[in-house]
């Protein structure tokens, strides 16, 4: 069925004998559809680079660092100077620095673990990923096993938790996050919280790009998003609540 908004009250006119009001609508119903595939387009462009980054240029650049340490064993046994050798082993040395980038960011571009393990272990993933980019405290911990939702709400849910831990590192600045997932009163619920600067009490919360798309995601699965300061200790919570319910096809009402 499809659904019609309503244009500005100012243009309703009324039939009063008859007990009607008449306004012009437009129809919304292929816009919501078109905003939606735009995220799976996004998304799937996001798991194709990352796939391209670790297939192809990690291969290369792994390649290239085989073919540099073999040269290095060779100058050190040819007598080669110290300087030599010493540029040869740092140009392997960049490479291996290199290999590790790429595959960091092909890791961030996907969301490893969830089509085989599911969002939990998509999400311990992320937790270990920050740990090891961010050199911060990141843990991942679920109250209630919720077991395997809906493809397309763990595909959202896994962006919503990517998107709030960027945005904990690069604006918050935190140091310590937590990813937690779990259950109450008959909702999910997907909880990622820090310790960074927060947001100042006498403003509204942020509505970046960022937020935008996360509440998007949020309503594309009958969910919402809320984020507040924290009132003890400073920071950030992101929370998003989803429906249990029909975990088989639960999409928003456009």
């Amino acid at each position: 069925m499809k659904t019609f908004q309503s244009l500005a009250t100012g243009n309703a006119r009324s039939v009063v004998d008859r007990g009607e009001i008449y306004a012009p609508a437009r129809d919304i119903t292929d816009r919501k559809r078109f905003e939606r595939e735009i995220l799976e387009i996004l998304d799937r462009e996001k798991e194709r680079l990352g796939r391209e980054l670790h297939d192809g240029l990690c291969q290369t650049l792994a390649g290239i660092s085989a073919l540099s340490a073999t040269l290095a064993r060779k100058l050190a046994r040819s007598g080669a100077t110290a300087d030599d050798q010493t540029a040869a082993a740092e140009i392997t040395r960049l490479l291996n620095e290199a290999i590790g980038e790429a595959r960091d960011m092909a890791r961030g571009l996907g969301a490893v673990g969830l089509s085989e393990g599911g969002l939990e272990t998509a999400l311990e993933t992320l937790a270990l990923d920050v740990r090891h980019l961010f050199r911060a405290s990141c843990a991942f911990a679920c109250d209630r096993p919720l077991g395997r939702l809906d493809r397309e709400a763990e595909r959202h849910l896994f962006r919503i938790a990517q998107e709030a831990v960027n945005n904990a590192v690069a604006h918050g600045k935190a140091k310590r996050i937590e990813i937690r997932l779990g259950a109450k009163s008959g909702e999910g619920l997907l909880t990622v919280l820090d310790n960074g600067v927060g947001m100042p009490e006498s403003l509204r919360p942020p509505d970046g790009i960022g937020l935008h798309n996360m509440a998007y995601r949020a309503r594309l699965i009958g969910g919402r998003i809320e984020v507040r300061r924290r009132s003890r200790g400073g920071g950030t919570t992101v929370l998003c609540a989803f429906p249990l319910s029909g975990r088989s096809g639960t999409r928003e009402t456009p």
